[in-house]
């Protein structure tokens, strides 16, 4: 791929994670601001998973089906911005509103994100690292601005800054090669069988299943913690933006990290990392050092998904390549969203955050387990086609 192409998808990525965190990282606190208990805000952010169960799916089968990217991309953007504009215009407790609202605008962000992954691996798969730190910067700078803006201004004025953000993302958009796809691969859904009759596909999306149900407590009892112990759209925002700036190192070095480490392996270290974390976020009471844990992003959330888009990729027929990612990460991403705020905040209200957040750090365990019996199984299957 030409340099200048190649800059053009590292704005493109910028812009994308930036408008993303705009959304994403303040969800929480605008439904805290508004009135909305720890439980009914898991009611209303379970509700964004299943939109986003749902859309993985569909636009994983549609980018397939049809050969292209860029369109079903464009199509989720306009619908996160239609439901972020509905969220926060309104500042008052209407449940079904707003349970419709972070609905659609949380779980296209999630569509978005799996589209984005798939896009850039298909497009220059060489440098997914670097093109995904691009992403990271935009998390980094997009997170801290937000939480100021609206520390100073107001939620409304955050629409204007997306409006302008999604403005510089179209150009860069527009500009953009769409993923390679070859015309004679056909994709019917008959086709998706063969995913759902891998053993090695479905056991590793247990496996990933698990593990973000613990990243995505990150997102959720995390801020629901530091809320409760006083801090504020400001600290949020500074929070998102140290773990977002703490992947930029990673995938940078990505390509060097994979060819001297296994993806099996940066997945087994990422899982135990993830348990210390979540073991320091028990054990702190005051927002700067839970903010010096987040930190830990460096050596949890990028390995894990670098070794996701390896690890699936080694395992599933080309043609069905965006389908095994998306209907993965519908699952992993999807329910890991549908599940986990339903049961933190059930176990938030009742045994506390910091007892919550022990029991988090040793579920790791169990991902643990399972990730040494798949290695087992790979090696089994790799001895029998040699």
């Amino acid at each position: 791929m030409k340099q200048k192409k190649r800059w053009i998808l590292y704005s493109l990525n910028f812009f994308v994670f930036a408008a993303i965190s705009m959304v994403n990282t303040q969800i929480i606190p605008y439904l805290g601001k508004v009135g909305y208990d720890v439980v009914e805000r898991g009611y209303i952010l379970a509700g964004s998973a299943i939109i986003a169960i749902i859309g993985q799916f569909l636009f994983g089968y549609l980018c397939d089906r049809f050969k292209r990217l860029k369109p079903f991309f464009l199509l989720a953007y306009g619908f996160m911005i239609a439901g972020s504009i509905m969220m926060f215009i309104i500042h008052k407790q209407l449940f079904y509103y707003h349970l419709f609202a972070v609905s659609l605008s949380g779980g296209m962000v999630k569509v978005i994100m799996g589209l984005n992954e798939t896009w850039m691996l298909e497009v220059d798969e060489e440098n997914y690292g670097r093109l995904r730190a691009a992403g990271a910067l935009g998390l980094t700078i997009g997170s801290p601005i937000a939480g100021s803006v609206i520390h100073a201004f107001g939620y409304n004025f955050l629409l204007f800054m997306l409006i302008g953000v999604s403005i510089c993302l179209l150009f860069f958009f527009w500009k953009s090669v769409d993923a390679q796809k070859k015309k004679s691969e056909h994709v019917r859904l008959e086709s998706l069988k063969e995913l759902l009759t891998n053993r090695l596909y479905l056991l590793l999306v247990l496996i990933y299943l698990m593990i973000y149900m613990i990243g995505t407590a990150d997102q959720y009892v995390v801020i629901d913690k530091m809320l409760a112990i006083g801090a504020d759209t400001s600290a949020v925002g500074i929070k998102w933006a140290v773990q977002s700036f703490m992947e930029v190192p990673l995938f940078l070095f990505a390509s060097a990290i994979l060819k001297r480490v296994k993806p099996g392996m940066l997945l087994l270290f990422g899982t135990v990392m993830y348990g210390l974390k979540f073991f320091l976020y028990g054990v702190f009471s005051v927002a700067w050092a839970i903010i010096a844990a987040a930190s830990l992003q460096l050596v949890t959330l990028p390995i894990i998904m670098l070794s996701s888009k390896i690890l699936i990729k080694e395992i599933t027929p080309r043609k069905l390549f965006s389908s095994a990612q998306m209907f993965a990460m519908a699952i992993f991403v999807g329910v890991s969203g549908l599940l986990t705020p339903i049961i933190t905040s059930y176990l938030c209200k009742r045994i506390g955050y910091d007892m919550t957040l022990y029991m988090i750090a040793a579920f790791t365990l169990l991902p643990v387990v399972l990730i040494l019996w798949y290695l087992h199984l790979r090696k089994q299957v790799i001895a029998k086609q040699s």
